[in-house]
């Protein structure tokens, strides 16, 4: 026992030796002396000690991402002492858009109860030589623009880490008219989504999806410094007048926590609890949007004869498929009307036909882009037309009115007068067969043969006294007919007790979505991307214990999974390969990239621990 305690009380004056060798604490920036427009690039603050970094007014650089820590120590003896080496490093991604040299101001880094500065950093930005190509992570954290917004108005959310919020373009206008709605999410931790949560519910608009931002951008909201994204985005189009409320959207959202790392009980236990070795938990939250309300104006009165419920900027153009055709052929009247606005809930253009011939339903085909988030395009209207008498006919000038928001008047355009000749022809002589453009062939009257043939063959018959209950075959089918129906109805039943019990559902199909994950960490591991390979090795593991112990998610630690583990009386060496396979994934995730064999080799080991959980629980 006493050499115990003198071995002990030797290395406890060589660890203090080292400390005192190193009592000078000092801090240096650096960053690359030339950066493109655009470009993202590392600010390091490297030291010799553990602190608290404090960033000066980076404009105008904006931060991406960080901080992401390092540490790394070593001991050396020399001249018969002992001096012990640490370097502790925190990087952070910078970019900015303008050019021209640029200095960040020093940082200060509290250490202890000393407060340290670095030194300053020069960065020249020159133009881009090639646009740089949008990757990587979808979140707001991992893609920023350029672009930084001022102060907007005080808003009940401003004040807390992260929230969603609808942001219309227009807050009245006309029905019929369009805008723009955007869901934008707010925060200033590091989020993402937990799951898809559908779309912002629009009732009473015609809706169009645009594509959602690919970067994001920095906003000040009552004097707090927020990243925000547009992750939805909408053409939106009011269908009725009044007020229209635009309803709450909650959806499901991970944000990453700190978490304390726990004690080993051993001599560096008030080491190992520093802050600096705390690690991170992605914890579920519920975000929910605020409901709007928008104000849909009527169209004015005395709306012209030919409008259809066009709101926007519209022309139009028609044409006749031939001036001259024999009876009984086919011709189509085309209509186009080309613009920007409501073209999809447009009605068709009224056309005054002769009463002569057959008109048949009117074919509609929209032709539509979202280009500079607005509805534009065509709509064309055909009407199939079946002259049935010879002769000379006119179809008159066709009118089509619009409602045009900007001039707030209705607007009016009209075609020319058509004329076609019907001459007396093969179809008059043998009533051949017609083809009308957009219709099938028994879709036109024949009138040459519409009077059918009376019937030559006798009908079959049966005796009065047939009847199908009397048929030998007809109770025993109608007993096979109720043992299925009998028993199909107990099957169903037995389906919807085992679906009912969520428990049992998730712990039959924990395997199964593990095995998902674990496809997933492979290609993530073909494509040699080590960190996506080592979030999924995570969430399988993690979400097979989750479902197959019905544990909650915000519940879920590792403690509490291995006192289950004990309950159900796993063995020690499954409980310790649990968790070692958990710290290397946990681990190898910020840590330099890892050797594909590495990969490879947790890949089987994680595998296998899922299998043999598989076996035992």
């Amino acid at each position: 026992m006493r050499k115990k305690s003198g071995i002990l009380f030797f290395l406890l004056l060589l660890t203090g030796a080292g400390l005192l060798a190193q009592n000078e604490k000092s801090f240096t920036a650096r960053a690359p002396a030339t950066i493109e427009a655009g470009q993202q690039f590392q600010y390091v603050i490297e030291g010799n000690a553990k602190g608290e970094v404090r960033l000066p007014d980076l404009e105008p650089f904006m931060l991406v991402a960080g901080p992401f820590s390092s540490f790394s120590s070593h001991s050396q003896w020399q001249n018969g002492k002992m001096t012990m080496h640490t370097v502790v490093s925190y990087t952070y991604v910078l970019t900015t858009n303008e050019e021209g040299s640029h200095v960040i101001p020093p940082a200060t880094v509290k250490a202890g109860r000393k407060s340290l500065k670095t030194n300053e950093v020069r960065v020249v930005c020159t133009a881009a030589t090639a646009p740089s190509s949008a990757g990587g992570s979808s979140s707001p954290q991992a893609q920023q623009g350029s672009s930084t917004q001022k102060a907007e108005p005080a808003s009940a959310s401003a004040g807390q880490e992260v929230f969603l919020r609808v942001e219309p373009a227009r807050r009245e206008l006309y029905v019929g008219e369009q805008f723009v709605s955007e869901l934008r999410i707010y925060t200033r931790v590091n989020t993402r989504p937990a799951s898809n949560s559908g779309e912002v519910p629009y009732e009473g608009f015609y809706k169009k999806a645009l594509d959602p931002e690919s970067s994001a951008q920095r906003r000040d909201i009552n004097g707090q410094q927020y990243v925000t994204q547009a992750i939805q985005r909408h053409i939106l189009i009011p269908q009725k007048t009044g007020e229209l409320k635009i309803e709450p959207f909650e959806s499901e959202w991970l944000i990453q926590k700190r978490v304390q790392r726990r004690g080993s009980q051993s001599l560096f236990d008030d080491f190992f609890s520093d802050p600096f070795f705390d690690g991170y938990q992605d914890v579920p939250v519920s975000l929910s949007t605020r409901p709007l309300q928008i104000k849909v104006k009527a169209l004015p009165t005395g709306a012209p004869d030919g409008f259809t419920g066009g709101v926007g900027n519209f022309t139009m153009q028609a044409s006749l498929s031939k001036q001259e055709l024999d009876l009984n052929d086919a011709l189509s009247l085309k209509i186009v009307i080309r613009g920007e606005g409501n073209l999809p809930l447009l009605g068709e253009p009224k056309v005054n036909m002769p009463l002569d011939h057959d008109i048949y339903d009117v074919a509609r085909k929209i032709n539509t882009s979202t280009s500079g988030n607005r509805i534009s395009g065509s709509v064309t209207f055909e009407y199939p037309i079946v002259v049935r008498h010879a002769g000379n006919f006119r179809i008159p000038p066709i009118s089509f009115s619009w409602f045009d928001p900007v001039s707030g008047k209705y607007k009016t355009t009209e075609t020319d007068e058509f004329t076609f000749t019907v001459k007396k022809g093969k179809g008059e002589e043998n009533g051949g067969g017609v083809y009308v453009p957009g219709l099938s062939q028994e879709a036109v009257d024949n009138i040459a043969t519409d009077i059918r043939d009376i019937s030559r063959k006798a009908p079959a018959l049966r005796p009065i006294s047939y009847t199908l209950m009397g048929q030998p075959w007809y109770a025993p089918a109608y007993l096979l007919v109720f043992v299925l129906a009998l028993l199909s109805t107990v099957l169903l039943r037995k389906v919807a007790r085992r679906n009912a019990d969520l428990k049992l559902v998730r712990n039959r199909k924990a395997s199964r979505i593990a095995g998902q994950r674990l496809k997933l960490a492979a290609q993530h591991m073909k494509a040699n991307n080590p960190e996506g390979f080592f979030e999924e090795i995570g969430k399988a593991i993690w979400g097979y214990v989750s479902d197959k112990l019905a544990l909650e998610t915000s519940r879920l630690s590792r403690d509490l999974v291995l006192e289950e583990f004990r309950k159900h009386k796993l063995s020690d060496d499954l409980l310790r390969a649990f968790t070692d396979v958990l710290d290397e994934s946990e681990f190898s995730r910020f840590a330099p990239a890892s050797e594909r064999s590495e990969m490879s080799e947790l890949y089987k080991r994680a595998a296998t621990l899922i299998d043999n959980l598989e076996n035992q629980l």
